[in-house]
């Protein structure tokens, strides 16, 4: 089922984990923080690199670069994705503020995160990966 042309193009909070660029949905996107020391959750997966308390909530932070295969990428920031059933913070290396993307809105894949990553997009005149922010949120909650 297509994307209809008012989707494709909503705002998008872009930022990049390394050379990889991300878009998720700005009304998702809820502020881009610094994270402080993180508590390590035992038996996690590496991409999970700890959490962290912030205004009365636990925020899990998820490595992209590790999440993807693209490799770690040493930051202290995220963007901190807000869903009606949980939150999580993303890592962000570099964060180009909010802007309208378009293009295809296809999975980048047929498996693993690759499913919640739809492109190819363009924002900020730069390629980006979209997050679904409530697919990503039902895949990392399953253990992938």
């Amino acid at each position: 089922m297509g994307v209809s042309e008012s989707e494709g193009r909503q705002s998008y909070l872009v930022f990049a984990c390394g050379n990889s660029w991300y878009a998720v949905p700005a009304e998702s996107a809820a502020e881009v923080v610094t994270f402080p020391e993180l508590t390590r959750v035992p038996g996690a997966p590496a991409y999970l690199l700890g959490v962290f308390a912030h205004r009365g909530e636990v925020i899990p932070v998820v490595d992209m670069g590790l999440l993807v295969g693209t490799g770690s990428q040493s930051t202290r920031r995220a963007v901190l994705v807000r869903l009606s059933r949980g939150s999580l913070a993303l890592t962000a290396s570099t964060v180009a503020g909010v802007s309208l993307v378009s293009g295809s809105l296809e999975p980048l894949g047929a498996s693993g995160v690759h499913v919640h990553l739809r492109g190819p997009a363009k924002g900020a005149q730069r390629d980006v990966a979209v997050i679904d922010p409530d697919g990503l949120f039902d895949h990392l909650s399953q253990g992938a």
